[in-house]
C-alpha cells in the first residue's frame, strides 16, 4: 500500500556563493506565485555566505515536485528572477543542499543553494 502521509518541508538556510549585484542582493523566495520568504518584509539583503532562515511548508504528498524561485527585488524596475531550485518531496530525510538553476535571461553571475529537509507532519 502506498504511503499517503503528508510531509513537512523545512528550509533552514540560503547559501549565496556569488551575488548578482555588487555587495548584496535583495532577495525573496516564491512558490507557485506565492511569496514564502521573508514574510514580514519585501525582501532580505543577502551577501555571500550562509543566511539562516526558518521556513516550514506543510502538506506535501510524497512524489510532489516543488520549484522555489529566487527573486531579486528592484526598487525602480521590475523584479528579476535569478533562478529556481527544484526539489522532489519524496520521503523524510536531509538535510539536503540543492543548487539554483540560473535564469540566464536575468543573470549569468548569481549562484545560490538552499538547504532543506523533510519530515512527516
Amino acid at each position: 500500500m502506498e504511503n499517503k502521509r503528508k510531509l513537512l518541508l523545512k528550509i533552514s538556510s540560503i547559501y549565496c556563493y556569488v551575488t548578482d549585484e555588487s555587495g548584496s542582493d535583495d532577495i525573496f523566495l516564491m512558490i507557485d506565485d506565492e511569496k514564502i520568504w521573508p514574510r514580514d518584509h519585501k525582501y532580505h539583503p543577502v551577501s555571500p555566505g550562509r543566511t539562516p532562515v526558518s521556513i516550514e511548508l506543510k502538506g506535501y504528498y510524497p512524489g510532489t515536485r516543488i520549484e522555489i524561485e529566487i527573486w531579486d527585488y528592484d526598487f525602480i524596475s521590475t523584479n528579476d528572477l535569478l533562478g529556481t531550485v527544484r526539489l522532489l518531496v519524496d520521503e523524510p530525510g536531509g538535510p539536503y543542499l540543492t543548487d539554483m538553476t540560473q535564469n540566464r535571461e536575468e543573470t549569468d553571475k548569481a549562484k545560490y543553494s538552499i538547504e532543506w529537509e523533510l519530515d512527516y507532519l
